[in-house]
C-alpha cells in the first residue's frame, strides 16, 4: 500500500511558522477571535499543524531547535482503534488517516491516545479534527499547502514514505509506538 509521509530536515528550520499559517489558510481555521482565547495554558482554536521550539544544551553552547508537527499519518495509528465508533480510517490507496466528521461523536479518545498531539476537538462543532494531508490538494497534483510554503524548505512531503524516522528531536514520542510517516535526516 502507498504510503504518505514528510521529510522534516531540522537542521533547516527557522521557526517561521509559515508552514502553519499556511494550513490555516488553506484549512480554514482561523483564530476565533483576537486575542485568541486560552483555557489551561492552551489556545482554543484547532491547529493542525504547529511549530514547537526545544531548547537544549547548556551555556556556553545553548542549543535551539524547531519542530514542525502534524498528524504525522502513522502506519499503525493508536488514534484508529481507539475511536468507538470507527470514525477514523486510513486511505487504502494514499495511506492518509482520516476523520470522517459525520461520523465523529467528539468523545475525544483519539486525542488522548494520540501520542504525538495531531488530533484536536473543536469547541465550535463538537468534533475532533486534525490534517488530512491536504488530501484535496493532492489529489489534483498538488502538495500539501504547508510544504509548499516552508522557505527554508526544511519541510516536505511524499506520496511514497518507505520507512525510517531518522534521528528524531528531544521529547518525540517512541517511534515504535505508532511507526510514524516521518523522516529527520
Amino acid at each position: 500500500m502507498p504510503q504518505f509521509g514528510w521529510n522534516l530536515d531540522l537542521r533547516r528550520c527557522v521557526g517561521c511558522n509559515a508552514c502553519a499559517v499556511a494550513c490555516k489558510a488553506e484549512m480554514n481555521t482561523p483564530p476565533v477571535q483576537s486575542p485568541m482565547t486560552v483555557r489551561y495554558g492552551k489556545a482554543v482554536a484547532v491547529n493542525y499543524r504547529m511549530v514547537y521550539t526545544v531548547d537544549g544544551g547548556a551555556y556556553p553552547a545553548p542549543t535551539r531547535t524547531f519542530v514542525t508537527m502534524s498528524c504525522n499519518h502513522c502506519a499503525s495509528p493508536a488514534c484508529m482503534p481507539a475511536c468507538p465508533v470507527g470514525a477514523i480510517t486510513k486511505d487504502a490507496a494514499t495511506g492518509i488517516v482520516r476523520i470522517d466528521d459525520a461520523a465523529c461523536i467528539g468523545c475525544r479518545y483519539c486525542e488522548w491516545t494520540c501520542p504525538y498531539g495531531a488530533p484536536q476537538f473543536n469547541e465550535a462543532s463538537g468534533k475532533v479534527e486534525k490534517c488530512s494531508g491536504c488530501a484535496h490538494r493532492q489529489a489534483v497534483g498538488l502538495a500539501p499547502a504547508c510544504a509548499t510554503s516552508c522557505p527554508a524548505r526544511a519541510l516536505d512531503y511524499t506520496a511514497d514514505f518507505t520507512g525510517g524516522t531518522g534521528t528524531p528531536p528531544a521529547g518525540f514520542a517512541d517511534p515504535s509506538l505508532t511507526v510514524p510517516s516521518i523522516r529527520f535526516p
